[in-house]
């Protein structure tokens, strides 16, 4: 649930990744009266609606506050966590990170921007895919 609304928050995942995150945690007993709520939401509702209820559901489930702190460091964690299991090459979550972070985003995060600008100019530098990939 965490992840998909952090990547929702970012732009990064439809809002309909949510409602369907909050059913598949229904379907695993995890239960709140937002969550139940969330769950029922159409899947084209709008954020103005969506927003003060996932955070209600979050708080009732007890989620880690990053996702409302920092939606961007949190969401980039998704993606890492995607990386980790093979789902994603290294290139494909620092483009991502350029994507939805960028230079503007937050700090904590801009080293995955700076390795995005770094695949994009392999050609012109003194390293290698292999090299970033190591």
């Amino acid at each position: 649930m965490s992840d998909a609304v952090a990547l929702w928050r970012v732009g990064a995942a439809p809002a309909s990744d949510v409602v369907d995150a909050a059913a598949d945690c229904i379907v695993a007993d995890v239960d709140s009266p937002a969550l139940r709520e969330l769950a029922g939401e159409s899947l084209r509702e709008s954020r103005f609606i969506l927003d003060p209820l996932v955070d209600q559901a979050l708080d009732e489930l007890g989620v880690d506050r990053v996702i409302v702190a920092s939606p961007q460091r949190a969401a980039l964690t998704a993606v890492l966590k995607r990386y980790a299991r093979g789902e994603l090459t290294a290139a494909a979550a620092a483009q991502w990170a350029h994507r939805y972070i960028g230079h503007n985003g937050d700090a904590a995060c801009q080293i995955f921007v700076d390795f995005g600008d770094m695949h994009d100019t392999v050609n012109y530098a003194s390293y290698t895919v292999a090299d970033l990939d190591e």
